[in-house]
């Protein structure tokens, strides 16, 4: 009797370890490092920071965070190489509202970099902000 107890109590400690340890990894890995506009306008000048944009080049052009390299997310696996020289700084990855960030973060993390998403992307962005085509609008009359 008491080797099946002994039996059954290391069966329930045994189950308990293995699926404790089994929702361990699936947590692990699961918060992405993210960082708001208003923090990241603090570091937009910090040698330590580079700020990455991961929309499409015409995204780019039209508005940008100034001095930010441009690689799109569905380019960044094939051009990370570009990036190595940018190893030892904290990358601030940005697209138009932060989900296109997102994949590309967690790429670049993946690949031994130190990245965060900045949260709403340029949609939220407060500090500044560069553009090198014109927009006129419907209501501009064109020059």
């Amino acid at each position: 009797m008491m080797i099946i107890r002994l039996f059954i109590l290391l069966t329930i400690l045994f189950r308990f370890l293995i699926l404790g340890s089994c929702s361990a990894k699936k947590n692990q890995g699961s918060s992405l490092p993210q960082i708001d506009s208003k923090t990241a306008t603090k570091f937009i000048k910090e040698d330590d920071y580079l700020f990455l944009d991961v929309r499409s080049i015409r995204e780019h052009k039209v508005k940008a965070i100034p001095n930010t390299p441009n690689i799109p997310v569905q380019e960044l696996e094939n051009r990370i190489d570009e990036l190595e020289i940018y190893r030892d700084k904290k990358i601030v990855v940005y697209c138009r509202s932060g989900n296109r960030s997102k994949l590309g973060t967690d790429i670049l993390n993946k690949n031994g970099y130190d990245a965060v998403n900045l949260i709403g992307g340029m949609i939220q962005w407060d500090g500044p902000i560069i553009s090198e085509i014109n927009i006129i609008s419907a209501s501009e009359p064109e020059l």
